[in-house]
């Protein structure tokens, strides 16, 4: 095998970097060399006149300082800075005074615009002194950019420091080059930055997250949390920190109230469900999602990339955004290059994943369990499922101590059937599935210019033994800014993700079904026997053994089946250029650019299979097809395009005096097209190989496109007086292609305002523990875009070909179908939003916010009733109304016990319910909206219990509507009416029968709470999210874990928990064969499942290793949904509650991770 010759040699290597050490000494030396001259020039330049009689050294520094750009430092100086001098210099330079008032024994150097004074045996030239005593300047600022003063610069490990000036502005002497600055200021999260060879040092100080003066991210902005008047939450990257995540919404459930994220599934391709305090429409809508200003898709990026995220909840804080923020605005933003040295990290993780099956309980004896099996179907169906020495076989096996291969199989009239049970989970799915994850980001900045760059790859398999699912992603993300001048700044942006897929075809309706659901007295693979019908018949049979049978058995398709297989590639491009050309205005222009393509191929290619269903049928033509009959291989191309064109400008005041005023106006327009083009082709001509080409079947194709465009102009105007009185408004005049051109354009203001009652002078007692006090209020419009189609205001008409008539060559005619009614004045659905609040902080360790708001969602499309002579289906209107009502409550408690000990909690808590406020419903039907329904309600039938008698089965209401043949064991419906029949009335509100209100399905009181435990290098953090108050009903239908006996499979729990004259106190009735018979399962108060639960989502372990060589190395565990409690019956499982069937389970997860910071 030939060896790939290296990338560098050793001699290549080591000229490489050689050739690199000259060129960073020779930076440093142009840059040194250009402080040297600056400063000479401005020495020379600057002149002063000074006059006192008595002046300390000190004094004359700071006069000094005050007339100039200097600033003084000492480096263990002896001179005695309040010694007392007379100075009397006019128009002289700063070299001139020093030489003539400075004591021999006291020397200087000017470095740049820094003075420092030092002993004269330590004078020495410049250069030295950068390269020996190790000289670092720098200075700080805040997140806007405004110098810092007052910040301490300490030395790490050492009481060597100083603090900044006025100007943020620090300078320190006898810095070792592996030293480690740390940069600490109240409210402010404390940095550390490795010197390295670095002389000038420039940080950005980011608020502490329990600090008042938190900087989050707003529309088109940031703004002091103090400050803020509107309802806005937020996540910063630590609550993503060391989880088993590979997308946001998991990181970000239950962390933040009123955000509300469910899941459908444990699918890594599954979205998220992402809601702001609660129901939207009765035509649907969710939140717009922004990641660093775009329209993306927020479960494909690397959750490590996040820096923050801002949940924009009420009008006055989303109403800039206009059409999309209707429900709520989330903003993304993504890390960025940090100043210091250059950060190199790199993270790996590694995890087991179990699929979680609640109250799995196999029943192992398999004559018990067919007997019970048949007594329930012949109970309902009045015959066997099973023959009775079928039954009697498997009976006896059951009692064998050894029994063989052969004793296992009963051969019975032209079947042969298997005696053991078989539960195809623990056939078709392995118990634990891996999940790699790797994270690579190299980071950096300067005054000129910064850097993020990461990759991010995740590799995840399926839970099937055989044909297994694989899952893999990549993240590329590179963020560039250049300052090109003091007023110019270039932003480059590029987000590339690339998501591949290989599942098995769907041979079946889910293999979720195939995998649970499958009749636990079926065969699934053909035997080696002694002899299958008669004796000497072994080599007749011997060529299907191994084959699998057909029914509902995923084994052959997964072995042998199809394959679906796609990869979707998405990239944003995105250039900013920002303007700042005076002072206090900044104008920001972006164009972003999206292009996503996917290719996507499904093969259901033919499989052979034998046929059967409680046994193997032994004939002749046991081969066939089976589900895989009807053939075809699907090829489809979508490609999507988007763009997006901010441009604002923003303009601030913070030099009036007591009052601060900062207004911002822009413009916005994004246009969207989406192209789909699908091909299929039946009758492959062989299995193994995949091609529209290879068939000889019937070809088809069609093809889909859609465009959209929005387009709008914004404004925000923020003012405050002191810093306690706060007023905001925003505003929004937006268009959308969604509606007719007359009714395309609305008008969407918001107004908030504030109070810190903390600032006033009333409450200055309170100062020493208050550190705010805010009380705020909002009110605000937004239009509502999302209303189901991209035209509703076009009637569209479908092609198709007729099923009667003919033309003159006998085929059949191609036909148009007239186009249906449409409103010619659909336009925005209306949300109105108000909202109060208040925040309080107290000493810095607990801060509180909490929230109450009404949201009014108005004019929402509905189809309204005409009379019948119409002939036509009734177009929609805008012609319903409903209110959101709720409150939320965040609770932050931060406190540091010593130097090894510290700890903090999060808590979120909020509730909502909604009502139905406007709607035609003239008949009151419950079935449909009407006013003063609440969103969620389940109605059902009350429960007495299960017929315990005969006597109590004679005298119970009449309950024929409902089902036939009641027997013992079967549910007694209580007869609420009176009228001695259980029935549904009319189905209206005048008329409910014997239905009543039994539940609401919305989830109230969702919570999340987060404590944290840090001693020394370990740290400890556990998350926990759940619901406190939820109803929900099982579905009704077949093969599913809840209601035994409407499935062919079998667990123990239908045993144990099924009626019976030995089982009097069952939760469910007796047995029968619920698959055929639903008349026990109407929706009734027995059943009704208390849905609240909690969760362990992540506790997470780790380790911060001392290593010298590197900057930071930490190692952790973790684990997720480790443990849960709920009210639901066992076999369920609260976050599956909107369906039984999820197509992949959730998973308990166990990982172990290293990260490494270079």
């Amino acid at each position: 095998m030939k060896k790939r010759k290296p990338f560098l040699t050793g001699n290549e290597f080591f000229l490489l970097r050689k050739i690199l050490r000259i060129m960073k000494l020779t930076a440093i030396f142009l840059l040194v060399s250009t402080m040297l001259v600056s400063a000479s020039v401005y020495s020379q330049s600057t002149r002063l006149t000074l006059k006192f009689k008595d002046i300390s050294y000190e004094e004359l520094f700071k006069e000094i300082e005050k007339q100039t750009e200097f600033r003084f430092a000492f480096s263990d100086s002896k001179l005695n800075s309040r010694q007392k001098i007379r100075i009397d210099v006019t128009n002289e330079t700063l070299e001139e005074i020093l030489n003539t008032t400075l004591p021999d024994e006291i020397a200087y150097e000017i470095i740049d615009r820094y003075v420092v004074i030092l002993n004269a045996i330590e004078k020495s030239p410049v250069m030295k002194i950068l390269q020996q005593q190790g000289t670092v300047s720098g200075k700080v600022t805040d997140s806007d950019e405004l110098p810092l003063p007052g910040v301490t610069v300490v030395v790490k490990g050492t009481t060597q420091g100083t603090v900044t000036n006025a100007d943020g502005e620090y300078f320190l002497t006898n810095v070792p080059a592996e030293a480690t600055l740390v940069f600490s200021f109240v409210g402010m999260r404390t940095q550390e930055i490795s010197v390295g060879a670095q002389t000038n040092i420039n940080v950005a100080m980011e608020v502490d997250a329990i600090g008042i003066e938190e900087v989050v991210a707003v529309g088109y902005g940031t703004q002091k949390k103090a400050n803020l008047t509107g309802a806005v939450g937020v996540a910063n990257s630590e609550r993503l920190e060391n989880r088993t995540i590979t997308s946001l919404g998991q990181g970000l459930q239950g962390v933040i109230p009123g955000l509300n994220i469910t899941y459908q599934s444990g699918d890594p391709n599954e979205a998220a469900n992402f809601n702001i305090r609660g129901y939207e429409s009765i035509n649907g809508g969710d939140p717009l999602i922004l990641v660093d200003g775009v329209p993306m898709d927020v479960e494909k990026i690397n959750p490590n990339d996040i820096k923050s995220v801002s949940v924009l909840k009420d009008a006055s804080s989303a109403a800039i955004y206009g059409a999309r923020a209707a429900f709520g605005v989330i903003l993304v933003e993504t890390k960025t290059g940090q100043v210091g040295k250059t950060n190199i990290n790199f993270s790996v993780q590694t995890t087991l994943q179990k699929a979680i099956f609640p109250g799995y309980e196999p029943v192992r004896d398999g004559g018990t369990a067919r007997q019970i099996q048949n007594e329930a179907y012949k109970i309902t169906n009045g015959r066997t499922l099973l023959p009775d020495p079928v039954i009697q076989a498997a009976l006896a096996y059951q009692e064998m101590e050894n029994p063989t291969t052969d004793d296992a199989w009963f051969y019975y009239e032209g079947f042969l059937y298997p005696l053991e049970n078989t539960y195809m989970k623990d056939l078709a799915m392995r118990n634990f599935a891996p999940q790699q994850q790797y994270d690579f980001s190299i980071n950096g900045a300067s005054e000129k210019a910064s850097y993020y760059v990461s990759l991010g790859a995740i590799n995840k398999d399926g839970f099937f033994r055989y044909g297994n699912e694989s899952y893999k992603r990549y993240n590329v993300l590179s963020k560039i800014d250049f300052q090109v001048t003091d007023w110019f700044k270039l932003e480059e942006r590029i987000s590339f993700s690339s998501v591949l897929n290989d599942n098995p075809h769907d041979y079946h309706d889910q293999w979720y079904y195939q995998s649970i659901a499958k009749h636990f007295y079926s065969p699934h693979t053909f035997p080696d026997l002694t002899y299958y019908v008669e004796p000497g018949d072994h080599d007749q049979w011997a060529p299907y053994i191994g084959m699998h049978l057909d029914n509902r058995n995923p084994l052959p398709y997964l072995k042998n089946g199809g394959r679906n297989t796609t990869t979707e590639n998405d990239i944003w491009l995105t250039q900013g250029v920002t303007i700042t050309p005076i002072k206090g205005l900044k104008i920001r222009g972006d164009f972003s650019y999206r292009y996503y393509w996917q290719d996507m191929e499904r093969v259901r290619s033919q499989v052979d299979v034998l046929r059967g269903f409680n046994g193997f049928e032994m004939t002749e033509d046991i081969v066939y097809k089976g589900q895989s009959a009807n053939d075809w291989i699907e090829s489809r191309f979508d490609k999507n395009t988007y763009y997006v064109f901010n441009t604002y400008a923003e303009y601030v005041r913070n030099d009036i005096g007591d009052h601060y005023i900062k207004g911002l106006i822009g413009f916005n327009e994004e246009y969207g097209a989406t192209h789909r083009v699908t091909t299929r082709s039946t009758q492959l001509i062989t299995p193994i190989i995949h091609s529209l080409t290879a068939t000889t079947g019937v070809k088809s194709n069609s093809d889909a496109k859609n465009e959209i465009m929005l387009r709008g102009m914004f404004y925000r105007l923020n003012y405050s007086y002191k810093d306690k009185y706060l007023f905001e408004s925003n505003g929004r005049y937006d268009g959308t292609s969604r509606f007719p051109q007359k009714d395309r354009f609305g008008f969407f203001p918001s107004f908030s305002l504030g109070w810190r009652l903390s600032e006033e002078a009333f409450m200055e007692g309170a100062s020493v523990w208050l550190d705010n006090l805010k009380i705020r209020a909002s009110y605000g419009e937004l239009g509502n875009q999302s209303v189901g189609a991209y035209y509703p205001y076009i009637s569209t008409m479908a092609s198709g070909t007729s099923t009667f008539l003919l033309d003159g060559g006998g085929n059949l005619t191609n036909i148009i179908s007239p186009g249906g009614l449409v409103s010619n004045s659909l336009t925005w659905e209306t949300v109105e939003s108000k909202n109060v609040g208040i925040d309080f902080t107290i000493k810095r360790k607990l801060d509180v916010s909490l929230d109450y708001f009404i949201r009014d969602t108005k004019n929402m499309l509905m189809e309204k009733s005409y009379p019948d002579p119409l002939g036509a289906e009734a177009p929609s209107e805008n012609a319903a109304d409903l209110r959101n009502t709720g409150w939320e409550l965040a609770v932050t408690w931060h406190d540091k016990v010593s130097n090894d000990w510290s700890y903090n909690v999060n808590l979120s808590l909020s509730d909502y319910q909604t009502e139905i406020t406007k709607y035609d419903n003239p008949t009151g039907d419950i079935g449909d909206y009407y006013v003063g329904k609440k969103i969620g309600e389940i109605w059902g039938y009350k429960t007495v219990g299960l017929f315990q008698t005969e006597e109590e089965l004679a005298n119970a209401a009449d309950q024929s509507r409902l089902g036939s043949n009641w027997r013992l064991g079967d549910v007694h419906y209580a007869n609420l009416d009176d009228d001695d029949e259980i029935t549904t009335g009319s189905n209206t509100l005048d008329d409910t029968g014997d239905r009543i209100r039994i539940g609401n399905s919305t989830p109230r009181y969702a919570f999340g709470i987060n404590p944290s435990i840090k001693y020394k290098n370990f740290s400890l953090d556990i998350f926990a999210q759940g619901v406190l108050k939820r109803d929900w009903y099982p579905s009704r239908g077949n093969f599913l874990r809840f209601w035994p006996f409407k499935s062919l499979s079998m667990e123990q729990w239908w045993l144990d928990d099924t009626w019976s004259p030995e089982n009097t106190d069952a939760y469910f009735p007796g047995k029968q064969f619920a698959y055929s018979d639903n008349k026990n399962t109407h929706v009734q108060t027995r059943y009704l499942q208390n849905a609240a639960y909690i969760r362990l989502k992540n506790i997470t372990l780790s380790y911060n290793i001392p290593v010298k060589f590197v900057a930071n190395a930490q190692v952790y565990l973790n684990g997720t949904n480790l443990w849960e409690a709920t009210g639901m019956y066992k076999t369920l499982d609260p976050e599956y509650s909107t369906d039984l069937v999820p197509r992949y389970m959730f998973q308990r997860s166990f990982t172990l991770g290293l990260k490494v910071t270079l």
